[in-house]
């Protein structure tokens, strides 16, 4: 039996990267007729913080560990910052007459010095067994070693790929996929079409442009390597572009980058 597809959208594509607790509402409306319009139901959509979660992990410095008491306020509001952002995704695919349904992550995993250790996914299996579309996001977790961390949406999709085994993952970005440079700051950039795990040292470390407590592409296909070498194909693909994440999830050819082994 085929698994799931998991769907990441960036935080960057959902949301104005250097205006704190800004959404892009467009954005996200469009890329939920995308996902509606694709067909595809037997779906995982998790979903970055862009400007809403990173601005206040930063601010109180959430990704360290706990250090002090005053960070406890950041932990509620970072995580509330992105139940909003998470609220406004479930409402347009709703919106679109897909059955999402949001799972708010510190409530299924606990971590080890910020990897995933444990994780409660009953709620996730049923649902899906009810055909319904989970959605899941970057968010603060309980850290048995540091008190609390930041558990990126990344290391999420990765996770659930490998735990539920997923057919295909796509991965929804603000640039193209994997290019030679970092083509937000160079112009001569060039795409990488295919890019196998053996690979993965000849890309750069960057790929955001604004502050990003996750890092940039390099750590983001680290955490898609093991998907990979498990047989399961990773696309990275522009969501900001009209399309892309509709042919990406229908399997069609699209612009981006296919991560195999």
């Amino acid at each position: 039996m085929k698994g799931p597809v998991v769907l990441k959208l960036g935080g960057s594509a959902i949301t104005v990267k250097e205006e704190p607790f800004k959404p892009d509402l467009r954005a996200i409306k469009r890329l939920a007729g995308e996902i509606a319009s694709s067909g595809v139901r037997d779906l995982i959509v998790v979903h970055g913080g862009g400007s809403f979660g990173h601005p206040l992990a930063d601010k109180y410095g959430i990704h360290e560990g706990f250090k002090h008491e005053g960070q406890l306020r950041g932990l509620a509001e970072t995580h509330m910052a992105m139940e909003e952002l998470n609220r406004l995704v479930v409402e347009a695919m709703i919106d679109e007459d897909l059955p999402a349904v949001p799972i708010p992550p510190i409530s299924c995993f606990i971590t080890k010095s910020g990897r995933i250790h444990r994780a409660f996914l009953e709620p996730v299996r049923a649902l899906m067994g009810l055909k319904s579309i989970p959605v899941l996001y970057g968010d603060v977790a309980v850290d048995e070693e540091k008190g609390f961390c930041i558990l990126s949406g990344d290391q999420i999709v990765a996770y659930l790929a490998l735990e539920l085994g997923a057919s295909r993952v796509v991965l929804g970005l603000q640039v193209d996929g994997v290019f030679t440079k970092d083509p937000l700051r160079h112009p001569d950039a060039k795409l990488v079409e295919v890019l196998r795990t053996s690979e993965l040292d000849k890309v750069e470390a960057g790929g955001s442009s604004a502050v990003d407590v996750t890092g940039g592409m390099r750590a983001k296909l680290a955490e898609m390597a093991p998907v990979a070498e498990a047989g399961i194909p990773v696309f990275l693909t522009n969501a900001k572009k009209p399309g892309n994440v509709l042919k990406a999830l229908r399997g069609e050819k699209t612009r981006g980058t296919l991560l195999t082994r």
